[in-house]
């Protein structure tokens, strides 16, 4: 076609012609061809134009704009260029398709000339996406088959038989050390072999020739470097027509390194074989197919006590040898085979001589290509000591060492398993924490062998009188719990509690003493008290704590009997761990002056406790939860600490400096580090040690008498001095006075209280003649009227400590009695009248009116939490006023709930304490403000314009829970039963 276009560029073209060449060109060309002028105006196309591109496009500027890809239009246009000027142009470049779709091309530009002279131009587009892809996929073949070549060692080769000649690929040529313009040949073959091989080469080769039949074999070959490499060679025979050979066709592969393996593999059989057959494993196969054992070594023989040949030969199954109770587990993961390979397995069989062996079992399925499994292959172990060693390991970990009863970590897995399947069965069980009472007085004066010798007794006991199905464990020291895993109700939890603690009143008989001890029990109920193990322990140690507060010996419920007080203690003991590093603790300081003429002369530090949720907590509160579970031991040192930093920086701004007395916990002592640490604390800070005063109790003396001695005279060799506190209530021996060493006694408070009382007042003088007598000095604590202070000076008291001069105070405030050191008595001062902040209608009662009170919720968080009795004074629609001997905050995330009657009727109502205000010595008014809906407020003022009205009438209306007497005469009692 192309041919027939250039030829009419010479030879002029008659009219038939041209319509011949545009009926071939146009009606059956199958590529697309455009007829355009030197304009680029387009004539013409025929239909592939149209089937490829879809398109009626006008010129060659269209036609690119619609068919090129932006990067081939530059291209397209310069080659469209030189053809309008009569110059023939072929390139590659890629169109657009109609669907879209990019292929790539073989584009022709033929110039049409009319007399030699250019008119226009013929295009023609031919797709090559295909061809190209093909070529791209022979060029990969090529590759890939070179690289499997050079990867394997594997050669292949033609040979010509008629001709002696072969064609090779390249890694023939490297596998013999041919070069590459060497022609191969039989002989040159023939050169490199192995002498030793040369003979069955040739009856190989011949053989294949004459019996026409394919030609394998293995030989070595010699390297030129001398090296030997074993070659196997495979090859097909070819024949002609006339059934004469005439060629092979082959490959020959270097073997030389599976040789090498296969020699090392034979040699090691032998090897193996003894290493099977003394190996404390049992190793075996089986063929499935034939349902029959192929092999079994020694050491099956060793763990089952039957022979090799008796499970080769069926005598005996292995299956016949499992346990009854683990025969269900070996059928389960023999069907597993089939399909896969299970994980190790470990059971139980019984060996010939009738005794347990525990085994493990590696079995490792084999299939054929089909996937069949044709075969098994396994390892067996004898793990019988491994597992007695496991289980002990196990026993360590979940039992406890002295009493061999469950432990901590095994009541706690036992705790979470039974509230899972509590929770869904929708039972209730009960916890129950024990605590030994009077167990430490025991153990600190017979000795922890006798105190170990008694926990074993008493975890007897607890078992003997706990039925089976429930858990008893030791949760360390003397602490115990039980799992009560199905009860009824709550009274059938309680009964056995109330049962457990009768038992427990029973005289334990250890080496010859008689020892008695009582148990305090603390009990939750699932799911009342909580749903998770950490709710339910912690409410039940609380309970505990109650039960121990209660008077010991006694069981205490959570839920039932779990009061604002009792919360408020749980809630400060869970928080107390955290106040250190929080820097919640701080020190207040309070002064103590000459009795005479008023001039400072030392100061006590005590310690406070700022609660995010329960305001300024006082020692008397927390000091002994700290006491109960140790942390009073950082704490004591941390006041250490905090007082001489305290010290240091009042040095630092040249304030005039006192001692600071300082209480030393009891529990401080029972540590051998208490002097260390208190040197450290001294090196450290650079603080005087002569301004430290640490106070100590009688009982102390008394526990630590032996070490106490030294430990005292090494710090009072640096300065340090020591105090004896609440002088007077303990043993008061003068022998102990002398023997320590003490500077300073304090009289109780108690005494100076009561100064009135002839008795204590002698008490008083007694001990201040006593102290001088011995040249002590005398601190009288307590001190809050000018009457007690006229009567101790008289008495010639030295020092005085006490309200009348001061509180403790801040550190910042006491910094200006150093400053200004002489300190003026204050005033006694009668109650401070009651602060009213309800300017809206209210009612005082004569009578105060008895509520129950609760804690609703803690910054938003519902507490579980029973009631406290409080008496209301006065009650209006915006809050109320009540006494309580409970110390409570004036926080706003506290919400309390009220629960009383008026006129009858039940009436709760919420609300938060805005203020409070102490009140005679240990109680507290508190103000209320109530928290209601429009609705409820109008429903309560209602009710409180009937009760005016009624108590004008009457003050102890009827319907209404009014006390006839005083409320702290009342609250008094009620505290003391």
């Amino acid at each position: 076609m192309m041919n027939l276009l250039r030829k009419s560029q010479n030879d002029s073209v008659d009219d038939e012609q041209l319509i011949n060449i545009y009926e071939l060109l146009f009606d059956r060309y199958p590529d697309p061809i455009y007829i355009m002028d030197q304009n680029g105006h387009i004539l013409a196309s025929n239909k592939a134009a149209m089937t490829f591109f879809d398109r009626k496009v006008k010129n060659i500027q269209h036609f690119i704009s619609n068919c090129i890809p932006q990067p081939y239009i530059s291209n397209t246009l310069e080659h469209f260029s030189k053809a309008v000027e009569g110059e023939y142009q072929q390139y590659r470049s890629a169109h657009i398709l109609r669907n879209g779709k990019l292929i790539e091309t073989n584009v022709h530009f033929q110039p049409l000339f009319n007399r030699n002279e250019p008119f226009g131009v013929a295009l023609l587009i031919s797709d090559i996406t295909e061809l190209e892809a093909q070529k791209a996929i022979l060029s990969k073949l090529e590759m890939s088959v070179n690289t499997v070549e050079e990867l394997v060692d594997l050669g292949t080769w033609d040979y010509d038989i008629v001709h002696n000649k072969a064609l090779w690929s390249d890694q023939m040529y490297a596998l013999f050390d041919l070069d590459m313009d060497e022609t191969p040949t039989y002989e040159k073959v023939y050169e490199r072999i192995h002498p030793d091989d040369r003979e069955n080469f040739e009856t190989q080769y011949q053989k294949a020739i004459e019996e026409k039949c394919i030609f394998s074999i293995s030989y070595r070959i010699i390297k030129k470097d001398g090296s030997l490499r074993v070659v196997n060679q495979y090859a097909d025979v070819l024949l002609d027509e006339n059934r004469r050979p005439v060629r092979m066709i082959g490959t020959s592969h270097d073997i030389t390194e599976q040789v090498h393996i296969q020699t090392k593999m034979k040699e090691q059989e032998q090897h193996v074989k003894k290493i099977y057959d003394n190996l404390d494993a049992g190793i075996w196969s089986m063929d499935v197919l034939e349902n029959k054992i192929l092999f079994t070594s020694k050491g099956i023989e060793n763990i089952s006590g039957y022979t090799s040949q008796e499970f080769e030969e069926g005598s005996i199954i292995w299956s016949d040898l499992i346990a009854s109770d683990d025969l269900s587990y070996y059928q389960s993961r023999q069907e597993i085979l089939a399909d896969s390979k299970p994980p190790k397995g470990r059971y139980r069989i019984i060996h010939k001589e009738g005794h347990i062996r525990w085994v493990e079992d590696n079995t490792i399925p084999v299939f054929n290509h089909e996937g069949t499994l044709i075969r098994l292959d396994g390892i067996i172990t004898d793990i019988t000591e491994q597992i007695k060693s496991e289980e002990a390991m196990a026993h360590l970990a979940y039992y406890d060492y002295l009493t061999d009863l469950p432990n901590r970590r095994m009541f706690e897995d036992e705790l979470v398993t039974l509230i899972e399947s509590s929770s869904t069965l929708k039972k209730q069980f009960a916890v129950l924490y024990i605590d030994m009472d009077g167990f430490k007085r025991i153990n600190d004066t017979l000795g922890h062998q006798k105190g170990d010798l008694l926990l074993k007794e008493i975890s007897s006991r607890l078992q003997q009188n706990t039925p089976e199905r429930d858990l008893v464990a030791r949760m360390g020291g003397d602490e115990f719990t039980i799992l009560l895993r199905r009860i009824q109700d709550t009274e059938e939890a309680v009964s056995f509690a109330r049962k457990l603690i009768h038992s427990l009143e029973e005289p334990f008989f250890i080496n010859g003493y008689e020892l008695f001890v009582t148990a305090s029990i603390g009990m939750t109920l699932y799911p009342i008290d909580g749903e998770d193990p950490e709710t339910l322990m912690g409410r039940a140690d609380t309970a505990l704590y109650r039960a121990k507060e209660m008077g010991k010996n006694n069981i205490q419920i959570y839920t039932s009997s779990m009061n604002i007080e009792s919360f408020k203690v749980f809630q400060l003991e869970k928080d107390l761990r955290k106040a250190i590093k929080k820097d919640e603790l701080l020190l207040h300081y309070q002064p103590k002056v000459d009795g005479k003429t008023g001039r400072l002369v030392g100061a006590e530090a005590l310690i406070r406790w700022e609660h995010p949720e329960w305001g300024l907590i006082s020692p008397h509160e927390f000091i002994p939860i700290a006491e109960e579970n140790g942390l009073i031991i950082p704490i004591t040192d941390w006041v250490i600490q905090t007082v001489c930093e305290q010290l240091r920086e009042w040095e630092r701004l040249e304030v005039p400096l006192i001692p600071i007395s300082i209480n030393m916990s009891p529990k401080r002592f029972l540590r051998n580090d208490w002097v260390e640490t208190t040197l450290n604390i001294i090196e450290e800070t650079g603080v005087n040690p002569s301004l430290l005063d640490l106070e100590i109790t009688e009982s102390v003396l008394i526990q630590n008498e032996e070490t106490f001695i030294s430990s005292i005279e090494r710090l009072k060799e640096i300065g340090i001095r020591f105090s004896l506190d609440d002088f007077g209530t303990g043993f008061s021996s003068l022998l102990y006075l002398k023997k320590f060493n003490v500077d300073t006694v304090k009289i109780d408070r108690s005494f100076i209280r009561d100064y009135l009382n002839e008795s204590d007042a002698e008490i008083t003088k007694s001990i201040i003649r006593m102290a001088h007598g011995l040249r002590l000095t005398v601190v009288a604590e307590g001190v809050e009227t000018k009457d007690q202070r006229m009567f101790l000076i008289e008495q010639d008291c030295d020092i005085l400590q006490g309200y009348l001069f001061s509180k403790p105070v801040p550190p910042e405030d006491f910094q200006r009695f150093l400053i200004d050191p002489v300190l003026i008595p204050q005033p006694s001062q009668a109650e401070p009248p009651v602060e009213e902040r309800r300017d809206v209608f209210r009612i005082d009662f004569t009578y105060p009116l008895r509520t129950d009170m609760t804690i609703a919720s803690v910054n938003g968080k519902s507490a579980t939490v029973g009631t406290t009795e409080v008496l209301v004074e006065n009650l209006g629609p915006g809050g109320l006023r009540f006494l309580s001997h409970l110390r409570l905050p004036v926080s706003p995330g506290i919400i309390f709930h009220f629960n009383t009657v008026l006129l009858g009727e039940p009436v709760t109502l919420s609300g938060k304490i805005v203020w409070k205000q102490e009140y005679k010595s240990d109680f507290c008014l508190y103000g209320v403000q109530f928290i209601l809906s429009p609705s409820e407020e109008a429903q309560l003022t209602k009710r409180l314009n009937k009760l005016s009205i009624e108590v004008l009438k009457t003050p102890a209306t009827e319907g209404c829970p009014f006390i006839l007497k005083d409320g702290i005469e009342y609250l008094t009692i009620k505290l003391t039963k």
